[in-house]
């Protein structure tokens, strides 16, 4: 059992893959415990706008960088299926696993090229790994890319703004500029931890992928 703010400093702190792949692996059997501690939102917001604007039966789906899967697990419930879900952790893939909500699960690092074919998946799912000290805004071109034309990227990331959270705010819009995905919605900002940080807000995206 690890204290839920020590870990924190160490997924935050990590400057290598290395690193908070270890992070996490420690973090994993304590992790759906320690945020639901902090209230966590992201979840079932996510799931809400997934559930939107994603039909039943869409497939296949990526889950990016899916961690223990309880962000998908509430889709599972509700009948989507065709899950394929990635993460750095092969602790995390392992709680993943336990869910029975994934038709596969493979590690892979988001922030690289991903070994997955061009426009391979209806749809991509991505909540509250795009953030300073996890997964950087450029692994959005990898999602675009493994994502068909057409289909729909849903993802979170913070909507309060600052020295750490402006890049990805600029690389959205950037990709919308450059014609490589069109804005179709997003929430309004929203605390996204309210019994830890209140501080912190997120807000979740939808883009559709250009042709």
């Amino acid at each position: 059992m690890h204290s839920s703010n020590k870990i924190l400093e160490k997924v935050y702190g990590a400057k290598t893959d290395d690193d908070r792949r270890q992070a996490y692996n420690e973090w994993a059997q304590d992790y759906d415990r320690d945020v639901s501690g902090f209230g966590i939102q992201l979840p079932y917001v996510g799931a809400s706008v997934f559930a939107r604007h994603i039909e039943l039966g869409t497939m296949p789906v990526l889950d990016a960088a899916c961690g223990t899967g309880m962000h998908t697990l509430p889709l599972s419930m509700m009948g989507y299926s065709g899950f394929h879900g990635i993460d750095i952790s092969d602790g995390m893939l392992t709680i993943a696993k336990a869910r029975g909500c994934y038709a596969s699960l493979t590690r892979m690092a988001l922030g690289k090229p991903l070994d997955i074919a061009d426009d391979h998946f209806a749809a991509s799912y991505c909540i509250g790994a795009l953030a300073h000290g996890h997964a950087p805004p450029e692994s959005l071109n990898e999602l675009i890319r493994v994502t068909r034309p057409g289909g729909l990227i849903i993802w979170s990331t913070h909507a309060h703004l600052n020295e750490r959270t402006q890049p990805y705010q600029e690389f959205r819009h950037a990709l919308t500029s450059d014609r490589q995905w069109i804005p179709i919605f997003e929430t309004p900002p929203f605390v996204s931890m309210p019994d830890g940080d209140s501080a912190i807000q997120h807000a979740v995206y939808v883009y559709e992928v250009c042709s």
